[in-house]
C-alpha cells in the first residue's frame, strides 16, 4: 500500500490523515453540500488499509507453495474523473466562501475564510493526486489559487480583529497563566489580543478550583467562558470541569488541575469546541 502511495509522493499515514480531515470538514457543517464527496470515506476500501485514494483495487493470489502475491492498483481514467469532480465542487465552495467573507474584520468573515482554508488544504492534496493520474491536470489548477493564498486572506482578516481576554480566578498567578493561555490560543489564529479585557470581541472566563481530600489528594477545576461581541451578546459559550489527583501532595494535585485548564484553553476541549462553533455558523 505504501508503494502505491509513494507513486503519489505521499504515504499511507499522510493519506489517512487527509481523509480524516476531509471527513471532519464535510460533517462539521450541514448547510454546505458536498455531493461529489459525501460518500468519500465509504467509497475508500478500508480493507486495503489505505484511506485517501479513491478507486484502489486489490488483487490477492496464493500459489500452491502458499506464497501470497498482492497487487494494489488504480484505474487512471476512472479515478481522475472522481478527483476532478471533487476538486471542481470544492473549488466552487471555496470561491463562494471567499466572496461571502464580509464585512472584513469580523468573526463571520474569519469563519468563512477559515473554513475555506480547511477545504483548500485538502483540495490541494486532491490536486497533487490528480496530477499523477493525469499530468495534463497541472495546467488546470483550481481557481482559488492554492491553500497558501486562502490562508493569507484568512490571516489578513484576523489581523483586523482584537479579542479582549477578561479572566477571573482566585489566585493572581493562575489568572496570569490562564489569561496568557487564552491569548496564546487566539494569537496563534492570527488575532490581535488585549489582555486587559477590551476589544472587538471579549472572552469572559471564570476558573475556580475545588480541592478534594479522599483516598488521594485531588483538585477539580471549573471553567466557564463566553465570547461576547461589542454589544455584550454571547456568541460562543463553554463550560468544563475535570478532576486531577496526586498520591502524595495537595499542591501537586492543584498544579495538575491548573495545567489541565491551561491545556484545555490552548489546544484541548475549549480549542476544539471553538473551532467547531466557527464551522457550524457558516451558511
Amino acid at each position: 500500500m505504501n508503494a502505491l502511495a509513494r507513486a503519489f509522493k505521499t504515504d499511507v499515514a499522510s493519506l489517512t490523515q487527509a481523509t480524516q480531515q476531509f471527513s471532519q470538514i464535510i460533517n462539521s457543517n450541514k448547510t454546505i453540500s458536498f455531493d461529489e464527496s459525501q460518500n468519500f470515506s465509504q467509497e475508500v476500501d478500508v480493507s486495503t488499509n489505505i484511506k485517501g485514494l479513491i478507486g484502489v483495487q486489490l488483487d490477492v493470489f496464493r500459489d500452491n507453495r502458499n506464497t501470497v502475491y498482492v497487487c494494489a492498483r488504480m484505474n487512471r481514467r476512472e479515478s481522475a474523473a472522481r478527483y476532478s469532480g471533487m476538486i471542481r465542487e470544492n473549488s466552487a465552495v471555496i470561491q463562494r466562501l471567499l466572496a461571502a467573507a464580509v464585512p472584513a474584520g469580523t468573526l463571520d468573515a474569519y469563519a468563512r475564510l477559515s473554513f475555506a482554508y480547511s477545504i483548500a488544504r485538502v483540495t490541494d492534496n486532491f490536486q497533487n493526486i490528480l496530477e499523477v493520474l493525469d499530468p495534463a491536470a497541472a495546467n488546470r489548477r483550481p481557481s482559488y489559487g492554492g491553500s497558501s493564498s486562502v490562508k493569507n486572506k484568512m490571516m489578513e482578516c484576523a489581523s483586523l480583529i482584537t479579542i479582549g481576554v477578561a479572566l477571573s480566578t482566585e489566585v493572581a498567578a493562575d489568572r496570569t497563566l490562564l489569561t496568557r493561555a487564552a491569548g496564546s490560543f487566539f494569537r496563534d489564529l492570527g488575532f490581535r489580543i488585549n489582555e486587559t479585557g477590551t476589544g472587538d470581541y471579549v472572552l469572559r472566563a471564570n476558573v475556580r478550583f475545588e480541592e478534594i481530600r479522599q483516598n488521594v489528594f485531588s483538585c477539580r477545576y471549573f471553567l466557564d467562558a463566553s465570547l461576547e461581541n461589542k454589544e455584550g451578546v454571547s456568541l460562543f459559550s463553554f463550560t468544563e470541569n475535570e478532576r486531577k489527583s496526586h498520591p502524595n501532595s495537595q499542591s501537586e494535585a492543584r498544579r495538575l488541575a491548573v495545567q489541565a485548564a491551561e491545556l484545555s484553553i490552548k489546544e484541548a476541549k475549549f480549542a476544539t469546541e471553538f473551532d467547531a462553533w466557527l464551522n457550524s455558523n457558516i451558511e
